[in-house]
């Protein structure tokens, strides 16, 4: 009976193990992780609805933000050199969703490659121009939200696609129409 309890506790040890070194290569925990060092240089955003500066073209200002990423190894070690495996990720989609519903959900295709320890930036654009007219005279203060922004992306092997690697960012968005300069230099 004894015996019988030492080869599980033995069993159950092993599957422990294997399961703590398994998860080193997972969706959530990868050899390198995807960061977001920053969106809009961390300043807030402003959505100008219309920009009537010049009366022979109006228009109306498309959101688009700079984004910095960072590729860092998940381990916190030194980065893989390049051109071995796991060396680069590759950022291919983002999804930007507002907390009180001023805009709609806006998703894009991205093609931005990180290397490994290196940093790389990048533009998205944010909202819809098509609901940023809609929204002309019908607000009367200012609208501030936040937007979430999720990246998701894969590591770069050798000779195939590696893991999934994921990052979320917030950016602050006052949405108005702030008298026709441009308030985001």
């Amino acid at each position: 009976m004894k015996w019988n309890r030492a080869v599980l506790a033995g069993m159950v040890l092993t599957a422990v193990t294997a399961l703590f070194f398994i998860s080193g290569c997972t969706s959530t925990s990868t050899r390198t992780d995807l960061h977001v060092d920053s969106v809009n240089g961390g300043k807030t955003y402003y959505s100008d609805l219309i920009n009537e500066a010049d009366t022979a073209h109006i228009f109306i200002p498309v959101d688009q933000v700079s984004v910095r990423f960072s590729n860092v190894p998940h381990s916190g070690g030194q980065p893989v050199a390049p051109g071995s495996g796991f060396d680069q990720i590759i950022v291919d989609h983002y999804t930007v969703t507002y907390d009180n519903g001023v805009f709609s959900p806006i998703s894009g295709g991205m093609n931005v490659v990180v290397p490994s320890g290196g940093t790389t930036d990048a533009a998205i654009t944010i909202s819809n121009p098509s609901e940023k007219g809609a929204l002309l005279g019908t607000i009367t203060t200012t609208v501030t939200a936040t937007a979430k922004i999720d990246f998701t992306g894969w590591v770069r092997t050798t000779g195939n696609d590696g893991d999934r690697v994921y990052a979320t960012a917030y950016l602050t968005v006052q949405v108005d129409n702030f008298g026709d300069s441009n308030v985001n230099k």
